[in-house]
């Protein structure tokens, strides 16, 4: 469905006629539309995080699961621009009035605490100058953010290499010796 209309054609009627039931029937296991949407994006932060995380992992060398990271977080943005709103656009709202002391507590903290943790390890082998590893890792989150976008809203554009880009992105704002 999201697929189909984008995050913002999720109503409690369409997700039932999907489902083959009456608009009822859903609440027998959501409380309401807000819980769908809440469940909607923890379910696509976990696939997304689990894809960050199979592209990182193999790789031995700090930087270069940085960059696989960053890779991954872009190519996934690019190829699933519908599941990438649901993650970051209208639908996220914090599930409770309080605000979050830090993104790791956020939707999506473990994705992010991925990429603040392969920051920390390129300054722990010393191929990153940084001295404050989660600001760098809000500006990396920030580009990367931006790149993916740019890139789904003006696909049109003589973009550079993907790589090369990505790697200018990530060397500059982690500091990277």
């Amino acid at each position: 469905m999201i697929g189909e209309q984008g995050p913002g054609g999720l109503s409690l009627r369409g997700i039932a006629r999907k489902a083959g039931v009456t608009a009822p029937a859903i609440y027998a296991h959501f409380e309401d539309l807000d819980s769908v949407r809440r469940a909607l994006i923890d379910s696509t932060f976990a696939d997304f995080t689990e894809y960050l995380r199979s592209k990182g992992d193999g790789q031995r060398n700090p930087v270069d699961r940085l960059r696989a990271l960053c890779r991954a977080y872009a190519d996934y943005g690019v190829a699933h621009p519908q599941q990438y709103a649901v993650m970051f656009g209208p639908l996220v709202k914090p599930a409770t009035d309080e605000v979050a002391e830090s993104i790791i507590e956020m939707p999506g903290g473990e994705a992010f605490a991925l990429l603040l943790n392969a920051i920390r390890a390129c300054i722990d082998a010393g191929a990153s100058r940084s001295r404050h590893p989660y600001d760098d890792a809000i500006a990396v989150w920030v580009a990367l953010h931006g790149y993916v976008g740019l890139h789904t809203g003006i696909p049109d554009i003589p973009w550079p290499p993907a790589d090369a880009l990505l790697d200018t992105l990530v060397e500059r704002l982690a500091q990277l010796s």
